[in-house]
């Protein structure tokens, strides 16, 4: 290690604090000197992928090292090292340290693990530690709405990314979000990502979370059922249709179930058969016939 290499890693740091987005991809060096990162104004920063292993064992060695133990060099170091491995927890563990010591402020930190969901959009530890800082952050300062836009960009970016929804599940319950009005956000993403099966969990824990009722599953089933008329094919709307009749089971009277049935197995005849509607029918004639008691939790 030399004064060099911490050079180096300081000046990546100090990159990272100040750039908006940050992308691995291969860099040419030549002879004389070796291109670690490219940085655009202060909005986008590359790191040069073919350099990753050395940039990472630097900052193993200082980290462990009994040098560079100072708050200011443990910042720097983890701030690298979280770049390229979001998943080490000790260094979250650090971080947590110097937020709780004064040495990192909670407003920046958020800013920083946001710049890490765009390069990570499925990362559970990162998520786990903005949901840690939220915790300690004044109730106050938490801006929501900014919250839900992260969650929308990275449920957009990473398909079926559950690790983004477990958060939103978070905030809702952490804040006490209105219902209806997340219900409301909920169907204009699903309108943009009627493929994603997770945006429609989502929904369907919403849905757990209000007094359910006949009225309500009505509800959500004639919706689903327009959005089938466009998208027959997406597996997505059938599989969330089939929850909806689970959940009914549990919370409708045996007229109201018979009733349903009967209207749902109408649906055959206006929809052209394929591999997701087959499958739901029968799945409605194991269900009608046993009254649903195997799959009843």
């Amino acid at each position: 290690m030399s004064s060099n290499d911490w050079t180096l890693l300081v000046l990546l740091s100090s990159s990272i604090e100040q750039c908006q987005s940050i992308e691995f991809m291969p860099l040419t060096s030549t002879n004389e000197y070796t291109v670690y990162c490219c940085c655009e104004e202060t909005v986008y920063l590359c790191v040069n992928i073919l350099e990753l292993k050395t940039i990472v064992n630097l900052c193993y060695s200082y980290l462990f090292s009994k040098t560079h133990q100072e708050n200011s060099q443990l910042n720097v170091l983890t701030r690298v090292l979280l770049c390229c491995i979001t998943e080490c927890l000790t260094s979250w563990n650090i971080r947590r340290h110097l937020v709780l010591s004064k040495a990192i402020e909670i407003s920046k930190e958020l800013q920083f693990v946001e710049v890490l969901l765009r390069l990570k959009p499925k990362s559970e530890q990162v998520f786990r530690y903005r949901r840690w800082l939220l915790n300690h952050e004044d109730q106050d300062k938490v801006h929501l709405a900014n919250e839900f836009d992260l969650c929308n960009q990275t449920a957009e970016k990473h398909f079926i990314n559950y690790a983004s929804w477990l958060h939103r599940r978070w905030l809702m319950e952490h804040f006490k979000v209105d219902i209806d009005e997340e219900l409301e956000r909920n169907y204009r993403w699903l309108e943009r990502n009627i493929s994603d099966s997770s945006g429609f969990s989502f929904r369907a824990y919403l849905i757990s979370k209000k007094t359910v009722d006949m009225n309500l599953i009505k509800q959500e089933l004639n919706g689903n059922e327009n959005l089938l008329k466009f998208y027959i094919d997406r597996e997505s709307l059938w599989i969330y249709r089939q929850t909806l009749i689970l959940l009914a089971l549990n919370h409708v009277s045996p007229d109201q179930k018979r009733l349903l049935f009967t209207e749902e197995f109408e649906l055959e005849k206006q929809f052209p058969e394929n591999f997701f509607s087959k499958r739901y029918f029968r799945f409605l004639n194991v269900l009608s016939s046993s009254d649903g008691k195997q799959y009843r939790s």
